[in-house]
C-alpha cells in the first residue's frame, strides 16, 4: 500500500513538474498587466495584438508553409524507402540503410545544422526556401518511415499484391492500387508527426534560414530577448493548442491504423 501511495506521489509529482509551468503560462497570457510579475485582471487584448502584429503572422505563415512542405517531402521519400525495406529484403546494405535512416533521431541537431550548413555553402546552393525544407524533410524522415514501416509489417500485404499481380497488375499498379491504400493511415499520421517536428523546429532554422526567410521560432527567439510579455504567452498558448491538436488527430490515425490492422 505504501510503496503504491509513493508511486503515486511520485507521478503525480511528475506530472506537475511538466504540466503546471504550462498552465501558469497559460493564466498570465489573460493578465491585464504588461509584465508577469502581478496579476491584473482579465483580458483577451494579447491575443487580438497577436493577430494583428503583421511581422508575427508572416513568420506564423512562413512556419506553416514549410512544415507542410517538409511533411510532403517526408511522406513522398518514407513511402518508398518503406516499401523497398519491407517488401524487398534481400538488397544489400538493407540494415545500414535503415539505420542510416533513424539517424537523424539520435544526432545533435547542432551538428546536424553545422553538416548541413557547411554541405551546402561548399556546394554553392543558396540558402533559400528549398534547401530549408529539405532539411527539415531530413530531420521528419524517421517519423515517417518508423510509421509506414510498421504499418506495412502489421497489414501484411504480399499476398494481395501477388493476387493482384496473377491477375495481370503490374508492380507499381499493385502498389497504388493495393498497397497505397493499405498505407494512407500511417501515411496521414507519419506526416502530421512531421508536420509538428517542422513547424517547431529552431536549430536547423536558426543554421540554415537565408535572407528573408524568418520562421516563427527565429520570431519567438527574436521576441524573448526583451523578456516574456504576455504576447509571447498568448503565442506559446496558440503553439500548445495546436501541438495538441495534431498529437490529438495523429492518435486518432494511429488507432485507426490499429483497428485495420487487426481486422
Amino acid at each position: 500500500m505504501k510503496k503504491g501511495r509513493g508511486m503515486m506521489f511520485y507521478v503525480a509529482g511528475l506530472y506537475a513538474f511538466l504540466y503546471v509551468p504550462l498552465v501558469v503560462m497559460t493564466a498570465f497570457s489573460f493578465n491585464d498587466a504588461h509584465r508577469n510579475v502581478v496579476w491584473r485582471g482579465f483580458t483577451v487584448k494579447w491575443y487580438v495584438l497577436l493577430v494583428k502584429d503583421a511581422e508575427l503572422m508572416g513568420s506564423m505563415l512562413t512556419s506553416l508553409e514549410l512544415a507542410a512542405a517538409a511533411a510532403v517531402l517526408a511522406a513522398a521519400l518514407g513511402v518508398f524507402a518503406s516499401y523497398a525495406m519491407v517488401r524487398h529484403k534481400a538488397f544489400r546494405g538493407r540494415d545500414g540503410y535503415a539505420a542510416l535512416l533513424d539517424a537523424p533521431l539520435m544526432m545533435p541537431e547542432v551538428a546536424l545544422g553545422v553538416g548541413l550548413l557547411a554541405f551546402l555553402v561548399r556546394a554553392g546552393y543558396e540558402l533559400d526556401f528549398g534547401a530549408l525544407a529539405c532539411a527539415h524533410a531530413l530531420i521528419c524522415l524517421p517519423y515517417t518511415v518508423g510509421a509506414v514501416r510498421a504499418r506495412l509489417k502489421s497489414v501484411g500485404g504480399e499476398r494481395l499484391e501477388e493476387a493482384a499481380m496473377d491477375l495481370g497488375a503490374t508492380e507499381w499498379v499493385a502498389f497504388v492500387k493495393v498497397t497505397l491504400p493499405l498505407m494512407m493511415p500511417a501515411i496521414v499520421s507519419g506526416s502530421l508527426l512531421a508536420f509538428t517536428v517542422s513547424f517547431e523546429d529552431f536549430v536547423t532554422s536558426f543554421f540554415l534560414a537565408g535572407i528573408g526567410i524568418v520562421t516563427l521560432p527565429i520570431k519567438i527567439y527574436s521576441m524573448m530577448k526583451f523578456g516574456v510579455t504576455p504576447e509571447v504567452n498568448a503565442l506559446s498558448v496558440v503553439l500548445l493548442a495546436a501541438t495538441f491538436l495534431l498529437l490529438g488527430l495523429n492518435a486518432w490515425f494511429a488507432s485507426r491504423s490499429g483497428e485495420s490492422a487487426r481486422a
